[in-house]
């Protein structure tokens, strides 16, 4: 979203001043709601059975082919740490994510959500931190209520550094 390293608990999730509203993406996980800004979506696609590569974590499920990129997809609730399940429900998608910092060996991450994400314009006055019962995952950058609705902003940096390792 606009510089969340700039939230301040005590004023609003949206930094005063420098944006009134931003186009966003409410994206159903199994046990949660991500929120990413549009821009950082580059399409949601049908799901496809990833190719299983030698890699030895769970939460990587393999490649798929996208527009002749080979991208990894990930399980956002295992790498986070927020569920252990990685079963595929009927209406599953994957959500193709722009990284963020221009690398070319690894310029999409693809994440499997359990539904079709949602529109939701995000301004100042419907967004609030949430301070979580649970403990925060380092690949969660804030959690928030957006219109009284629970949602994690994912750190896709974090996400993306991981993969590169």
């Amino acid at each position: 979203m606009a510089d969340i390293k700039y939230m301040d608990k005590s004023k609003g999730a949206l930094p005063a001043g420098q944006v009134s509203a931003i186009h966003c993406l409410m994206i159903p996980m199994s046990s949660e709601i991500l929120l990413l800004p549009n821009a950082s979506i580059a399409e949601v696609i049908a799901y496809q059975e990833p190719e299983k590569g030698s890699d030895a974590v769970d939460w990587l499920l393999g490649r798929i082919s996208w527009r002749d990129y080979r991208v990894p997809v990930v399980s956002f609730e295992l790498v986070s740490g927020t569920d252990n399940k990685t079963g595929m429900r009927k209406g599953s998608r994957i959500a193709i994510l722009n990284t963020l910092n221009g690398n070319s060996k690894l310029p999409y991450i693809g994440i499997v959500t359990q539904g079709i994400p949602h529109l939701q314009v995000v301004q100042e006055k419907n967004i609030i931190p949430n301070t979580p019962e649970t403990e925060q995952s380092r690949f969660i950058k804030a959690y928030v209520l957006v219109n009284g609705e629970p949602a994690s902003i994912p750190d896709i940096d974090a996400l993306e550094k991981r993969l590169l390792l």
